[in-house]
């Protein structure tokens, strides 16, 4: 069957990591929005990472990642707009770069910030864990964990970030940040979110030999 051309188009903080306005994707027929995003993602594997905060168009109208493109379509992955806060609970399949969360918690009214990695552990047999998300409802209960940390422990920003998709042994499954005016209260609320969160969490994990 013959492919049909889409254009995407990249606006401010995504034209910055792709170093480029826009680009012509050629996809089969009857290809979704989600589809043409994972074929974007190989090429600027950065972009990734800002999935969960990403605003799509096609043809000018807001879509939905299910939306059905044709040839000739113009796509807009479009930055949360101007003056929007940066999201601070995330799910990614790409590597979490510590000094990325930590960014996220930083703030001149906080005297402690506290970073958690949990990585992948070589238990006997154990090659690589596997982890699936539903990612709507996690993302959403990330933030509450981050709403209520705040008000529980008076953190002054939290931020949690989770991967997807196959980890080898060693890599950096989850990271938790937390700053606070003082120690114990980000090492409280940090450990406290961790714990939540292996609960309440729609996250999965399953043993890869």
């Amino acid at each position: 069957m013959t492919a049909v051309d889409v254009t995407v188009k990249f606006f401010a903080a995504y034209r910055e990591i792709t170093g480029i306005r826009e680009t012509t994707v050629d996809l089969p027929p009857g290809a979704t929005l989600d589809r043409l995003l994972a074929r974007v993602f190989e090429t600027y594997p950065k972009l990734a990472r800002h999935r969960t905060s990403m605003m799509l168009a096609v043809n000018q109208e807001f879509a939905e990642p299910d939306a059905k493109l044709r040839g000739g379509d113009e796509v807009a992955l479009l930055p949360p707009v101007s003056g929007g806060a940066r999201p601070r609970c995330l799910l990614q399949e790409t590597a979490i770069e510590p000094e990325d969360v930590l960014s996220l918690v930083r703030d001149p009214r906080a005297g402690a910030v506290v970073l958690f990695l949990g990585t992948v552990r070589a238990d006997p047999g154990v090659t690589a864990l596997e982890y699936e998300a539903y990612e709507a409802m996690a993302v959403k209960k990330m933030e509450e964990l981050r709403a209520a940390a705040k008000e529980k422990f008076g953190a002054v920003e939290m931020a949690i970030v989770h991967r997807t998709g196959r980890l080898p042994v060693g890599e950096t499954a989850v990271a938790v940040a937390c700053s606070a005016p003082h120690r114990q209260e980000a090492l409280h609320a940090c450990e406290w979110a961790m714990e939540e969160l292996k609960q309440i969490v729609p996250v999965w994990k399953t043993e890869r030999v």
